[in-house]
């Protein structure tokens, strides 16, 4: 962030170019509409003197392609004119080439003189294609091309004392020679750079491409699974009426699956330590000389889990797209306990999809982590887990049979798991008995509203247990109070979840929906049997939510101090996606797309009545100074804007549409 862009924020945090309104100079009509207002059902009461009777609704069309500046000019007319003519088409609903539209953005406005990253990273000794690269190897021609910095600060320059992206940092006037364009190297005695978890090994990417690594593991269980569990089940098909103990007894046999050193065919032979190494990018253990410690004294048995206290923690859900690893170490700093990593289709795992792999990565800030699972078959899901058992750190799995996306339903996945009841046993089985980490489920009340299913599923996913130690085979449940039909329309309806809570006991069970403020969560702890609430969009909309719940205190929080989050979040995404031109774009988009829940926040200053609701949607209303207006902005234009505070402006050929056009309340 310059100085000049410095200097903007500050006077647009001090400015105030609309003054507080006078009830003795409002007229009779405004005075019935904000009456009409205070009792109308589901919206937010500001108070008079911020609301803005004089708003002029119209949508911006600065950023938007061609096709749907069409539909907002038409828009912006219907509402000028007050005719009969039928109406146009409403802008709203999901814009589905909303990817596509921002690719087409950033490709054109990248540098067309690459430079080898090799170069960039090590010198021109560490290419490996040496004179045969097609990227330049020419730093003096690269730097009479370079495009002007945004600004001369680098963060992890100044932090860290190195930049890893050198003469491609659009930040490096700070850390780049300006004659040959080498990068400077000052050591931080106090700050220590500390890499992300769970980068895509070379070698895992290698096998995956080649479809050379080794499933024996998981496709031998995938076998026993299908073989055991089909068999029971056809037993019980044609004989329903059988209840003798015998029956029982055998059934519990049948479903009991091996143990982990008993799965391996006769015929194939054990791996061995180099077999393995060849393969797994993990460390394999080995002894060591110093002190001992409980780890060393007490080995775990084969398939025996580390077990987590989920009791009352502050667990932020797995979302989509905004969920990524910034965002998440922002919700860390306001006191979140658990994240999960955004959810990832195991399909593309299996074929080694970097944009797949990137969802798995890990700050070292995030003490529980887990992964997030979508599949709809048990041999992919199995694969999976054990590809990530032997190449990545996390502490827990999740599997997702919540999604309501149509793509992911119609495959089987997401919700549609919970009516495959055998399948969804299968996996459930097969992941438990491969992990080492705890296995939970994200679960919706049901596909239609008013046809819940998801206390069925709790029972019987209760009922599956470990023959070895008695343990049950899921360690959390949660539930999201809402059917895949509602989305994330209308209230969730805790007294299902309650319920369903009821019927898990033991097993820990998380309820999730509708959790905005520390008296909505302080509530749902009270008055159900949940063990504790998961939180999604509420953190989206006011991270600060984790430190209100733990301080159990409304937070005023001030333009000023919410900038500041943002000029966070800038930096650990130019930490994580990079410093270069392609790490800037991705930060600002992603910045913009997390700006389409960050809008929604009313500040507390401004409302009459405390709590205020998740689906209550305001009237207009400006704010307490010009910063805190321009963030209550619903215009794409004005998040445009503030991007441009922390990382420049954007070039002219820039587009951006939010994965919806108009995001919805409830």
């Amino acid at each position: 962030m310059s100085s000049k862009e410095e200097h903007e924020s500050s006077v647009l945090f001090h400015r105030v170019s609309h003054p507080l309104n006078e009830h003795s100079k409002l007229t009779e009509e405004q005075l019935n509409k904000y009456e009409t207002w205070k009792t109308q059902p589901a919206m937010a009461q500001i108070k008079l003197e911020f609301i803005d009777f004089d708003h002029e609704v119209r949508l911006s069309i600065e950023h938007l392609n061609e096709n749907d500046k069409k539909i907002a000019a038409e828009t912006n007319n219907s509402e000028t004119n007050d005719s009969t003519e039928p109406k146009k088409k409403k802008f709203k609903g999901q814009n589905r080439k909303h990817l596509e539209i921002n690719a087409k953005s950033s490709t054109a406005n990248e540098n067309n003189h690459h430079l080898c990253f090799f170069v960039v990273r090590g010198g021109l000794d560490k290419c490996p294609y040496k004179s045969s690269c097609k990227h330049s190897h020419d730093l003096s021609n690269y730097l009479t091309q370079r495009p002007a910095d945004f600004d001369k600060n680098c963060y992890m320059f100044d932090v860290y004392g190195q930049c890893f992206y050198g003469i491609l940092c659009r930040f490096g006037q700070s850390h780049i020679d300006p004659i040959t364009g080498h990068n400077k190297i000052v050591a931080r005695l106090n700050q220590t750079y500390v890499e992300s978890l769970n980068k895509y090994p070379p070698l895992l990417k290698h096998f995956l491409r080649r479809k050379k690594y080794d499933y024996k593991l998981s496709d031998h269980l995938t076998k026993i699974a299908n073989k055991l569990i089909t068999k029971v089940n056809v037993a019980k098909r044609n004989n329903p009426t059988a209840a003798d103990e015998n029956q029982d007894d055998k059934e519990k046999e049948d479903r009991s699956l091996p143990d982990e050193t008993e799965i391996l065919p006769p015929d194939v032979d054990a791996i061995d330590d180099d077999q393995q190494a060849s393969q797994v990018s993990r460390p394999i253990p080995f002894r060591t000389l110093g002190t001992i410690t409980d780890v060393d004294m007490i080995r775990l048995k084969p398939r025996e889990k580390v077990r987590i206290d989920f009791n009352r923690r502050l667990y932020l859900a797995p979302l989509t797209t905004v969920g990524n690893l910034p965002f998440r170490r922002i919700c860390k700093e306001y006191g979140c306990e658990i994240t999960c990593g955004e959810m990832a289709m195991t399909t593309s795992l299996l074929q080694g999809q970097m944009s797949e792999f990137a969802l798995l990565r890990r700050h070292p800030s995030e003490t529980i982590f887990g992964v997030q699972l979508c599949g709809s078959f048990v041999d992919t899901m199995t694969r999976t887990v054990q590809l990530l058992e032997e190449n990545f750190d996390y502490d827990f799995i999740d599997l997702n049979c919540a999604c309501p996306i149509d793509l992911v339903y119609k495959k089987g996945a997401g919700c549609a798991l919970t009516r495959r009841t055998i399948d969804f046993e299968r996996i459930c089985r097969s992941v438990s008995c491969l992990s080492t980490r705890p296995i939970t489920i994200k679960l919706r009340t049901g596909i239609m509203t008013g046809e819940n299913n998801a206390h069925e599923i709790v029972s019987l996913a209760k009922s599956w247990k470990s023959d070895y130690d008695d343990n049950h085979v899921v360690d959390l449940f949660t539930l999201h109070g809402r059917s895949k039909e509602m989305r994330y329309s209308k209230s969730a309806d805790w007294n299902y979840v309650d319920e369903c809570a009821k019927l898990s006991n033991p097993i820990p069970f998380y309820g999730v929906g509708d959790i905005y403020a520390f008296e909505d969560y302080y509530k749902r702890l009270d008055e159900t049997s949940v063990s504790g609430c998961m939180i999604a969009r509420g953190a989206l909309i006011k991270p600060w939510l984790f430190t209100e719940i733990k301080e159990q205190r409304t937070w005023d929080i001030s333009a000023g101090e919410r900038f500041d989050m943002l000029k966070r979040y800038t930096n650990y995404g130019l930490e994580h996606w990079g410093s270069d031109q392609s790490g800037v774009e991705k930060t600002r988009r992603f910045l913009l797309e997390w700006f389409s829940f960050l809008y929604r926040y009313i500040p507390v200053g401004l409302l009459e009545r405390l709590p205020h609701r998740l689906n209550e949607r305001p009237p207009y209303f400006f704010g307490r100074n010009d910063l805190e207006t321009l963030m209550s902005s619903k215009l794409c234009s004005d998040w445009v804007k503030l991007t441009e505070l922390l990382l420049g402006k954007v070039s002219s050929g820039f587009h951006f549409l939010p994965k919806h056009k108009a995001n919805a309340y409830g």
